[in-house]
């Protein structure tokens, strides 16, 4: 398809046509809005897009925003066919195939792992993302700031790519300024000022070298308060008496374990528990045992896009790239390895291509104990190499964030009482409350642990999402003895966990639910579900979350889309998530569906089998609705409090308070159903 647009992003926005021509648009906003709907896939509804970039205003003065900038834009595609803006009262889509755009080419220039490809995207790399851009919205500034840092992070590994292989070369006409560009992208990075060293070094500009050191030091005691590593220092000595093997010694050299532990990608982020109890896992380099040596940046593509995925659960302590890429191309004990790295857990694995196919293997290790935990295969036809990479490291992610858990989880729940860390404490919560079910005296324990972790480490973000958990989950019972300070509480424990840790999806979730349950507020409540995808796709709990609130916001082919991507991510899905799903089928008259839905689940509550009763008599079978109905009322005489004095609009007001609904007419066919099957008047 041939490009009806150039879209460069990297540093000054500019848009040209084919001709050459230059596109202007009336304002930064609605550039940033283009260039968002350009990288982010859509559709994205409008209420969205008007609290990502116009949020300081009033709804209806965001919306006319919103809508002027759209106007602008369909204006810029006036002549395009087919016009890539699709535009309707809802929903916002656009459809970037035939856009070019040179962020897109920088990262899969990246992906190549070629010094050649590095190079080409290093002079894409114009400045920052979208440079001299600001917008005053707090939602907007995030994803502004998060994309800054990506593509930063992006030409910084291609810089690394490139100087490597100069240096190896001798091929160092440009190398200085390189090295230059290098550690002003990367300020404390001590690889980048060794780096910058060496090249000096082999430049025969020893003085410069002895500089950058100087320089390093000035940061790094500026910037963080610590002096330069023993590597830099030795480096910075051997340049100084004029060693021979300056130039041959690693720009990444094999750390050094004897002194202090690796430190994981998450470490010093603030919100991060210092517990120092979170699972740790060395994810080693994948081996590429196809014939083609050429595939080798596929497998170092998966362990890296690992090692990102598993950074993102704030439950795990992950060791960094650089130290688990220390032992690529050796052949290493899992022990010794673990042992070297400081982690509990190690994952290997291997990819063999052959033909048109491809075979990712993955083995989970327990380096205690030496016992393998879980081994997958994932089998794919390679029409797309990205697309491979992709859905096979979210699935073994995703396998590995629950499995991992589950093992600390275990760990946790032997250990004594008085020998408890913040982390164990919030493990034992969630095992007193799993699946967000559970009795007056489960909430009530779990609290008790989520308070006592809070008491171990008053800035544990986990464990006040879990005590927000609690609270909303009290806000749903008929014992809570004062529902609007539970409500209270719930919002001021999601908040606190978001500013503790706002890159945390759980506490993005959790004050999504906050604002979903207890104030009906679909708009503020989609932008924390958005935040948690954003930061965290391959934890099924997000999708879990937006399947029960596109279900009741009435998106059901939403509900169901995240319901399966949940699916996806842990095929041992919870009951609430299977719940939603059916509840998603009722609604879009998929009776049947739902019924078999409502099957899968492993202890359906009682609303369920209240729909399930539903369901039987919107298809017109009495008898199997009769059935379902007289189970109903038999579970609810156990289940139910004073059930037996319970009137028509009590059981009106019950099924009422199950549900958040957006459209009144929800709750009306809901009733419809359940009218039809006996359970209402």
């Amino acid at each position: 398809m041939a490009a009806t647009l150039q879209l460069d992003i990297l540093g000054r926005f500019e848009a040209r046509l084919p001709s050459g021509e230059i596109v202007s648009l009336p304002t930064r906003k609605t550039e940033t809005l283009l260039t968002y709907l350009a990288l982010v896939p859509g559709p994205h509804s409008r209420d969205h897009l008007a609290n990502l970039l116009w949020s300081d205003r009033g709804e209806q003065q965001a919306r006319n925003s919103l809508r002027q900038a759209l106007n602008a834009l369909k204006k810029m595609f006036d002549h395009i066919e087919p016009c890539p803006l699709q535009i309707d009262h809802i929903n916002v889509n656009f459809d970037n195939r035939s856009i070019e755009i040179d962020a897109v080419k920088l990262e899969t220039l990246v992906v190549e792992q070629t010094p050649e490809a590095a190079a080409e995207a290093i002079g894409i790399y114009r400045g920052e993302f979208l440079e001299g851009v600001a917008v005053r919205d707090s939602n907007g500034e995030e994803w502004l700031a998060t994309e800054r840092d990506r593509f930063r992070r992006l030409v910084i590994q291609a810089l690394e790519k490139v100087l490597v292989s100069q240096i190896e070369s001798g091929e160092l006409e440009n190398a200085a300024e390189l090295g230059e560009k290098f550690v002003n992208l990367d300020r404390i990075s001590e690889s980048a000022w060794r780096i910058l060293m060496q090249v000096y070094t082999a430049r025969g500009e020893r003085n410069h070298a002895l500089m950058a050191y100087k320089r390093c030091s000035e940061v790094l005691i500026k910037e963080l308060g610590v002096e330069p590593s023993r590597e830099t220092t030795e480096l910075h000595d051997a340049i100084r008496i004029g060693s021979a093997d300056v130039i041959n010694r690693s720009a990444d050299p094999e750390p050094d374990f004897t002194d202090e532990s690796p430190s994981a990608d998450t470490s010093g982020d603030p919100g991060h528990s210092s517990t120092g109890e979170l699972p740790s896992i060395a994810v080693l380099p994948f081996l590429n045992m196809s014939d083609d040596s050429e595939q080798e940046y596929f497998s170092d593509g998966i362990t890296e896009d690992i090692i990102t995925g598993l950074s993102r659960f704030r439950e795990l302590f992950v060791i960094a790239r650089g130290s688990s890429f220390a032992f690529k191309g050796q052949s290493v004990d899992v022990g010794e390895a673990a042992a070297k790295l400081g982690a509990r857990y190690v994952l290997e694995g291997s990819v063999r291509k052959s033909g048109e196919r491809v075979r990712v293997t993955a083995q989970l290790s327990d380096a205690a104990t030496r016992n393998h935990l879980w081994v997958e295969s994932y089998d794919r036809i390679l029409e797309d190499v990205f697309a491979v990479q992709d859905d096979v490291t979210q699935k073994i992610v995703s396998a590995l964030a629950v499995r991992l858990e589950d093992e600390s989880k275990q760990r946790a729940m032997k250990k004594s009482g008085t020998n408890l860390s913040a982390y164990d404490c919030y493990l034992r919560g969630k095992h007193c409350f799993p699946d967000w079910r559970g009795s007056k005296e489960g909430i009530l324990q779990a609290r008790k642990m989520f308070e006592k972790a809070l008491e171990l480490d008053p800035d544990y973000a986990l464990a006040y999402s879990g005590l927000a958990e609690t609270y909303i989950a009290e806000c749903w019972t008929d014992w809570t003895e004062n529902h609007d300070a539970a409500a209270d509480r719930t919002f001021e424990c999601a908040s606190k966990a978001v500013e503790l840790d706002n890159h945390d999806s759980h506490a993005h979730i959790m004050l999504a639910c906050a604002y979903f349950y207890i104030k009906g507020n679909f708009e503020l409540a989609e932008i924390e579900i958005q935040k948690a995808l954003d930061l965290n796709p391959n934890d099924y709990w997000n999708y879990c979350m937006k399947t029960d609130f596109s279900m009741c916001a009435g998106d059901y082919e939403d509900s169901l889309y995240c319901g399966k991507e949940a699916i996806n991510r842990n095929p041992f899905l919870p009951d609430s998530c299977l719940q939603s799903m059916g509840f998603s089928e009722y609604f879009a008259e998929r009776y049947e569906n739902a019924i078999k839905t409502f099957g899968k689940l492993s202890a359906p509550g009682i609303e369920v089998q209240g729909c399930i009763a539903a369901c039987y008599a919107q298809l017109g079978k009495d008898e199997e609705a009769n059935a379902a109905a007289s189970e109903f009322f038999r579970r609810a005489r156990t289940e139910l409090t004073n059930e037996s004095d319970w009137d028509n609009e009590s059981w009106r007001d019950y099924w009422s308070d199950l549900f958040t609904f957006k459209n009144p007419e929800q709750f009306n066919h809901l009733i419809s159903g359940l009218s039809k099957a006996g359970l209402l008047e």
